[in-house]
């Protein structure tokens, strides 16, 4: 339940396995992007020009983009990273994430409905 990102102050952040720890995943992995000020830039919102962000107690700087990719990665299964390898943006990494597991919740919904 690690993440390589987080800082010795903050909270590690859950690691998504599958439809069964999605909903609780998508609420921890908004917190620590917006914490990290790079939540708009996964959701597509971000309309802000600076472009990297400097990291605290060091002289890197790092694109947003890269770093929001990042953080998504580093808290996600294996197999999940497998599956989505071929998304670049955090944008497009973060939607097909939310398009796997919200289209498995409303199939597992409407299979409890009809029973």
């Amino acid at each position: 339940m690690s993440s390589n990102t987080a800082s010795a102050d903050t909270p590690t952040c859950l690691t998504l396995i599958g439809p069964s720890n999605f909903q609780i995943w998508k609420l921890r992995i908004m917190a620590k992007l917006w914490r990290e000020t790079v939540l708009g830039v996964a959701l597509g919102t971000d309309t802000c020009p600076i472009t990297s962000l400097s990291i605290p107690g060091t002289t890197t700087t790092v694109p947003r983009n890269e770093r929001a990719h990042r953080i998504i990665q580093d808290s996600i299964s294996d197999a999940l990273l497998l599956k989505t390898e071929m998304h670049t943006t955090a944008k497009d990494l973060f939607d097909a994430l939310l398009s796997i597991h919200q289209a498995s919740s409303l199939a597992s919904a409407f299979y409890i409905f009809q029973q």
